[in-house]
């Protein structure tokens, strides 16, 4: 038993420490090569962890049902390209691509999950590597201001500086606030850990950390999803505060903690209308006009390159909102006449516009993750990523552990930021589908910590 203990401990750190690795480089330019080699490293030690704990997958168990509906999502895949498939040469490639990396991706993510489940001594490696991106970010813009010696605009930092798209500021931002959030409700509610005020002040500092960053690289969306996050954290910590906390330093604790969040979230808001380019005092008025894709039909043409009408409020709409709202209509619409979808992650927005012979110059996605997945392979698929993240959110809240709570927020997070980032494309699928198989083994594998340290005890 002590041998084998070891041997998974030692698969255990070659996971934690190329899942780190990964998480640290997936958002730095050319590292494609790096990024495949730890992919494998990942999956091989992933699958002799599965090898290893196999009592805990080979029968059927309601805890199971995330990582069954990724599985069926790849067999959908190869049903979808045998039978269904508008562009077989274009999916196939995906297949021999994309979809072999994301497989890697998947059993890299259940060996991660197991490691971060049975070796707490190995959760740091989460920690730190979910918090490199928004860290990478600070700091690379700390250093344009030394070297600039003062104070630079974000809008030039980004423009002229930036390391990465603005989509990896935001996804990876997103990811790390869900973590942080999900900690600090974590150790509000268990009031007899160890170490729960410094573990607090430090995951507020991290969810500072991403607010700072989202602001710095001026992303919309990256604000938005932490904002979301921030007042989902105050609502909980306010009611578990006032109504269900019986101590008196649990009450204060909230009080400071709601009132950290309300002083950050202004500052961050605030600061981001005012550097952020036009359009979220109207954004109402312009999705209402961009849904109107009969009428107004300058989605057809490259993104700016036409005058726009004038919204309800007798103003021109922000181009990016515009465009936006309307290639999503477009979407949806094209969802509801091919439900089975055309056969591609990156490329089925302008492959369905083209394959029904639809005027259009922009040939990339309608930068909303949900609809351009569900071009891609229709209702079947939007379904079995749907139950794979309702069902880790409903399972992880039935049995409340730490590692469940992140869980639980990681796919609260994905729900709305999948409807307004470009999600469906490229590494950022890979990396959803890495984190919902994460995910999904966290909900697998609850309780199995305490199992194997009595294991190891007796041996």
């Amino acid at each position: 038993m002590q041998k084998m203990y070891l041997t998974q401990r030692n698969w255990a750190c070659v996971s934690a420490l190329s899942a780190f690795a990964l998480m640290f480089i997936w958002v730095l330019p050319n590292t494609i090569a790096l990024r495949h080699a730890l992919l494998g490293v990942g999956a091989i030690a992933g699958l002799f962890l599965i090898q290893g704990h196999w009592p805990i997958f080979n029968r059927l168990n309601p805890r199971l049902i995330p990582l069954y509906a990724i599985l069926g999502l790849f067999i959908w895949v190869l049903v979808h390209y045998c039978f269904f498939s508008l562009n077989p040469s274009l999916e196939l490639s995906e297949i021999k691509g994309l979809w072999m990396r994301t497989v890697a991706g998947f059993m890299m993510a259940i060996g991660f999950g197991i490691t971060l489940s049975q070796f707490e001594s190995l959760r740091k490696y989460f920690y730190l590597g979910i918090f490199s991106v928004p860290a990478i970010n600070l700091i690379a813009y700390l250093y344009d201001c030394y070297l600039l010696h003062g104070l630079i605009n974000p809008e030039l930092f980004h423009n002229s500086r930036f390391l990465f798209a603005k989509i990896e500021t935001a996804y990876f931002g997103g990811v790390a606030a869900s973590v942080a959030v999900a900690s600090i409700i974590y150790f509000v509610i268990h009031a007899n850990e160890a170490k729960r005020y410094q573990q607090i002040f430090v995951y507020a500092l991290g969810l500072l950390l991403v607010l700072l960053s989202a602001v710095l690289s001026n992303t919309k969306n990256g604000v938005l999803i932490a904002m979301l996050l921030c007042i989902l954290l105050a609502a909980v910590i306010f009611f578990h505060s006032f109504f269900y906390a019986k101590g008196k330093n649990t009450k204060i604790l909230g009080i400071v903690i709601v009132a950290f969040i309300l002083i950050s979230s202004g500052f961050v808001w605030h600061a981001q209308k005012q550097l952020a380019t036009r359009g979220w005092n109207t954004v109402f008025q312009d999705t209402q006009l961009a849904m109107d894709i009969d009428k107004n039909t300058q989605w057809q043409y490259a993104e700016g390159s036409r005058p726009l009408p004038l919204n309800s409020a007798g103003l021109p709409p922000a181009v990016n909102t515009y465009s936006r709202v309307a290639w999503a209509t477009v979407g949806v619409r094209l969802i509801s006449q091919y439900p089975l979808g055309y056969g591609s992650v990156n490329q089925s927005f302008n492959g369905l516009q083209s394959y029904l012979n639809i005027y259009h110059e922009h040939t990339g996605q309608t930068h909303s993750g949900w609809i351009d997945f569900g071009l891609g392979f229709g209702l079947p698929g939007l379904f079995l990523m749907f139950l794979a993240i309702f069902s880790i959110i409903v399972l992880s809240l039935l049995r409340p552990a730490r590692l469940n709570l992140i869980a639980a927020t990681i796919c609260v997070m994905l729900l709305p930021f999948c409807l307004t980032s470009e999600m469906s494309y490229k590494q950022y699928f890979e990396s959803m589908i890495f984190f919902l198989g994460m995910c999904g083994t966290f909900v697998a594998c609850n309780g199995i910590q305490n199992k194997y340290a009595s294991r190891k005890n007796n041996s």
